[in-house]
């Protein structure tokens, strides 16, 4: 089982970039600052992605694509990582490492047996993601016209013009 690494985003990373677009909680920085997300690294441009844990995924496999990963609980049943709303960090000063396990011991089960699987879905996820934005595909794409990775197109090569 590999350890997982969970962190909260600081709130300094939403005011810092207020025109982020497609996100969880927009306009609410406390909000979006306590939501607990999974510290993955993507060997797509040495990125390090972090995926966020939703109460309510929901269906993860929709008839467009698989969305997340689901890490139900007792008390959230439909709660999962969704691959969506992930977010492309590199500098750490936004990043606080949780301490202590603040997830459920069920959760935190899924997440560690299951980390391989995760990581490899989530880069398969933005690894399609890449080739509809290079495409001008991605607003469109039901898969993908949510997604939070619009903001990340530095970050993932993608030449906007």
């Amino acid at each position: 089982m590999i350890e997982p690494c969970f962190c909260f985003i600081k709130e300094q990373y939403f005011i810092d970039n207020p025109n982020l677009i497609n996100m969880l909680d927009p306009g609410n920085t406390d909000k979006q600052s306590k939501r607990t997300h999974l510290c993955v690294e993507i060997n797509i441009n040495n990125n390090t992605v972090y995926l966020p844990l939703r109460n309510n995924l929901g269906i993860p496999v929709r008839k467009f694509g698989k969305i997340g990963y689901p890490v139900p609980s007792n008390k959230r049943p439909n709660a999962g990582l969704d691959y969506r709303y992930s977010l492309i960090i590199n500098d750490k000063k936004y990043i606080e490492f949780h301490t202590a396990q603040k997830l459920p011991n069920s959760q935190y089960n899924v997440i560690s047996r299951d980390y391989d699987i995760i990581k490899q879905e989530l880069n398969e996820y933005i690894t399609k993601y890449v080739k509809a934005a290079k495409k001008k595909r991605h607003t469109i794409e039901p898969l993908f016209k949510l997604s939070s990775l619009i903001n990340f197109h530095k970050e993932l090569g993608i030449k906007d013009k």
